[in-house]
């Protein structure tokens, strides 16, 4: 009876494992995988130029510095994005912006009715002159320039080639042959330097950086004042949302004010 009574026992056993009625003890339970979801930084491309100080400047190792670098890097941390630098010549600029090259440009960009056809900006974060440099001791004068006696110097794609040819060769009083377009500033303070054209115009703060230390002098400013901006695509409302967003937090913030003293922009 016993014997009859242990195998009866074992059977019972098994039809229950069978049956899902044992669990298993609580130590060997299985235990969920756990998934781990790593957050996607959405990541844009700024374009600059490479030889704008005090906004933006590349040194030869490839590292970009300046207010606008540092402006934009504050923005992105705020804003939870995350952003690369690449030099691109000026006056490709806003093609490569057109043509997803890049997706933003700060830049000391100034608004203008051209570029506005073309491209969204932001709400404006910084107002400048356009300053006239000639060489020390020179007897030109911002009267000569107005009356389209003198050579001048520019940057390709700048906004103060639009104010020389609106201004002074579109009426009349400058011929063409007088502008020279350089595709940076410091090849073009070289040029006013070495006497290739007689005066230079290029924004204030810009200006005085690439003159500073050399025998050339400002003579004074254009009638022109000069609004910066970031620029995206048309197309690109929610990205322009989110400068505007960053661009005004950073402009309420202590930092903002720091920056600017930082590179003597106050």
């Amino acid at each position: 009876m016993k014997g009859m009574t242990g195998i009866f026992i074992a059977l019972m056993f098994a039809l229950a494992v069978s049956a899902g009625c044992v669990s298993a003890p609580a130590g060997n339970a299985p235990v969920p995988a756990t998934t781990v979801v790593q957050e996607v930084r959405p990541h844009y491309v700024i374009g600059g130029d490479r030889d704008f100080p005090p906004f933006t400047s590349q040194d030869a190792p490839g590292n970009f510095t300046g207010f606008d670098i540092e402006a934009a890097r504050w923005v992105a941390g705020r804003e939870g994005i995350d952003v690369t630098f690449v030099a691109v010549p000026w006056d490709s600029i806003v093609p490569a912006l057109e043509n997803k090259t890049i997706d933003l440009v700060w830049s000391g960009m100034t608004v203008t009715e051209s570029r506005q056809a073309r491209v969204n900006f932001s709400v404006p974060y910084y107002s400048t002159n356009q300053s006239i440099a000639a060489r020390a001791g020179s007897p030109f004068t911002v009267q000569d320039l107005n009356l389209g006696r003198l050579r001048v110097g520019v940057q390709e794609g700048s906004s103060e080639a639009e104010w020389v040819t609106d201004t002074l060769i579109r009426t009349g009083k400058m011929p063409a042959s007088n502008l020279s377009r350089y595709p940076d500033i410091t090849t073009l303070t070289a040029a006013l330097e070495n006497g290739t054209v007689d005066v230079s115009i290029v924004q204030l703060p810009s200006q005085q950086h690439a003159i500073q230390d050399r025998p050339l002098v400002i003579i004074g400013t254009t009638p022109s004042q000069d609004t910066y901006a970031v620029a995206v695509r048309k197309t690109d409302t929610a990205l322009l949302g989110t400068v505007n967003d960053g661009l005004v937090q950073l402009m309420n913030d202590p930092s903002w004010q720091q920056l600017k003293e930082k590179y003597r922009l106050a």
